[in-house]
């Protein structure tokens, strides 16, 4: 095995290398998982709700609640249908409004606490492992009775090593996180304010 090779490069970083690679593995799972939600859940609210609020503004209140019970994901069309029920009086109507945005709201930052926390723990870990590679060095130099490079050299690699894994984890977990939560905000936030004016059109024609 080469000196320089990856493989190499992780055996050397110790034993805190492994909690670094479970970490990795599902950052990506998430990020991967996330990243498929919000490129197909976004496109499919905002074409939904342009639909809907052009089919209001030309008075077809049962056209728009047909689109939204034909959705191949039946919780989408739950958000607007609770906007499109005249027969509930506005306010009854807009709780129940609420209560299904704050569903997609759940739906949307699902899993995004297991970056948080990754992105948390992971610079510790790598210092842990700093920590045992200055140890594993010192005591190098305790066995051998003497100083120099080449006494410490594997203690001290083994704490780079570990230090470095720890940010690269960090800084990915903590990226896709922040990434992700500005996503969310965002498609909730313009989602009150088209589900707003859904209900100003649906009373409005109701009326």
């Amino acid at each position: 095995m080469e000196t320089n090779s990856l493989g190499h490069m992780f055996l050397q970083g110790g034993w805190v290398m492994w909690p670094l690679l479970i970490f990795s593995v599902l950052t990506w799972a998430v990020v991967l998982e996330r990243a498929y939600v919000f490129l197909t859940v976004r496109p499919r609210l905002t074409k939904l709700a342009q639909t809907l609020s052009q089919s209001l503004k030309n008075g077809d209140v049962n056209s728009a609640r047909q689109l939204c019970q034909s959705q191949p994901q039946p919780w989408i069309g739950e958000i607007f249908l609770s906007a499109l029920d005249a027969k509930k009086k506005r306010d009854a109507a807009e709780r129940v409004t609420e209560r299904n945005r704050v569903r997609l709201v759940t739906q949307l930052r699902k899993n995004l606490w297991i970056l948080g926390t990754i992105g948390s723990a992971s610079p510790f870990i790598g210092l842990l492992g700093t920590v045992v590679g200055i140890v594993r060095a010192f005591h190098d130099m305790a066995e051998k009775g003497a100083g120099g490079f080449s006494v410490v050299a594997g203690g001290i690699s083994e704490a780079l090593i570990a230090t470095a894994a720890g940010l690269v984890v960090a800084i990915i977990a903590l990226l896709t996180y922040n990434i992700f939560v500005t996503a969310a905000n965002q498609t909730t936030g313009q989602l009150k304010l088209t589900l707003e004016e859904i209900l100003d059109q649906t009373y409005g024609v109701a009326v």
